[in-house]
């Protein structure tokens, strides 16, 4: 019994089953990719899985897989390459818009395969008129051979032009390795072993369960890879890959409500629109990015950092043990010293009934005030600071870049 369930005609049925489920889930994923992302670039890989799902639920219902001296052998084979091309261009697709020279390889595969099996049509009915003779083993070898040996060639072309252009070349090629193996055991069980070897029948039935389940794979870490670049998007400002303004204030909004004293340091880049006016937006950019990654890096093990707007860049102190005065004077000295522009810095520490909007209005009122006093220095927020009137300074003067001491 455990014999003819792996070994015989009822294993093609139970690896048809086992497939079938991956098919499932796999399909669910690509079309839960064409709906949500309006690609048209992933119909050819629910096409496909569709197709290849076809396959196998016809294997299920006639009880068996086509053995080579079956008539209906060629048909299979035939589906098998169609829905290999149109696996294989899905794959592509994940990783890689359509492009006309993929639509026009993609199409040439498919008439080429058409071509193969209308010639075999031809040569059966030319060639074999007596249907005797067509059915015999040698017959459907020489009939059924040319779309095997193109089926290989199909292979090969996909592991040696294709992989370079997908994400996940070592499952990719892998799941061709083992694509070869399954269609070299089918091919060694037609031409070579009329009745089937042993061992080549369980792994035509079997390998095809490995193919399937490292395109399961493949897909499935493709999805997540979307949904957490889909996700980072939203939340990070595209220029900078500093956190957005709404997710900032959320996170800022998390630390308060679980009492941490944070400090929050505003950060206004000096002169940036004279910048723009004079070296035009790309230096601008090119501005903002370099102090941006200065802050990405003063942040990385002790808070957040954040674009508010425009040229305002925000960070949060997490660290209770850090003098946020401190971090913001070297933001402000690195900053001059590695951008090649300078910064006007504010920073407020959390007090007690402080919202996350009013504690980050402060330090924003802070560096308002750095910025009227001669710019490229830090202020600390003093309670009643307001832009409107400013509080007498104390310190060296604006030129220095040193903290004015917080009251």
């Amino acid at each position: 019994m455990a014999s003819e369930l792996f070994f015989g005609s009822s294993g093609g049925i139970v690896s048809a089953l086992m497939i079938l489920l991956m098919l499932f889930l796999m399909t669910a994923m690509s079309l839960r990719l064409m709906l949500s992302r309006k690609k048209k670039a992933y119909f050819s890989l629910t096409f496909s899985l569709l197709l290849i799902a076809v396959q196998y639920a016809a294997v299920v219902a006639i009880g068996a897989w086509p053995d080579a001296g079956d008539g209906g052998a060629y048909l299979v084979n035939g589906l098998q390459t169609l829905s290999f091309i149109a696996l294989n261009v899905g794959l592509y697709q994940l990783y890689n818009p359509t492009k006309r020279k993929v639509t026009f390889l993609a199409y040439l595969g498919t008439i080429l395969t058409l071509l193969i099996l209308g010639a075999r049509y031809y040569a059966a009915s030319e060639l074999f008129p007596d249907p005797a003779a067509a059915a015999s083993v040698q017959a459907n070898a020489f009939l059924n051979v040319w779309m095997d040996i193109y089926l290989y060639a199909l292979i090969f072309f996909c592991f040696y032009f294709v992989t370079p252009s997908v994400g996940q070349t070592t499952k990719y090629q892998t799941a061709l390795v083992v694509y070869f193996l399954t269609h070299s055991a089918a091919v060694l069980n037609s031409y070579v072993y009329e009745e089937g070897a042993t061992g080549l029948r369980f792994a035509e039935h079997f390998l095809p369960v490995v193919f399937f389940f490292i395109v399961f794979l493949f897909i499935f870490e493709r999805v997540l890879e979307l949904m957490q670049a889909v996700y980072h998007s939203s939340i990070t400002d595209g220029l900078t890959g500093l956190f957005n303004r709404r997710f900032f204030m959320r996170r800022l909004q998390q630390y308060l409500q679980g009492g941490v004293a944070v400090g929050v340091i505003f950060t206004d880049i000096d002169n940036f629109k004279k910048l723009n006016d004079t070296k035009g937006h790309q230096q601008g950019d090119e501005a903002l990015r370099k102090v941006a990654s200065i802050v990405l890096e003063i942040a990385e093990d002790i808070g957040v950092g954040g674009r508010y707007g425009g040229e305002e860049i925000v960070m949060i102190v997490a660290d209770p043990k850090l003098d946020p005065g401190k971090v913001a004077e070297r933001l402000r000295a690195r900053v001059e010293a590695e951008a090649g522009v300078t910064v006007s810095v504010g920073w407020a520490k959390y007090r007690k009934g402080v919202t996350a909007e009013q504690l980050t209005k402060q330090a924003d009122e802070a560096m308002y005030v750095s910025k009227k006093t001669g710019k490229n220095r830090v202020t600390a927020y003093k309670p009643g600071m307001t832009a409107a009137g400013l509080p007498p300074l104390s310190g060296p003067p604006a030129s220095s870049g040193r903290s004015l001491p917080m009251e």
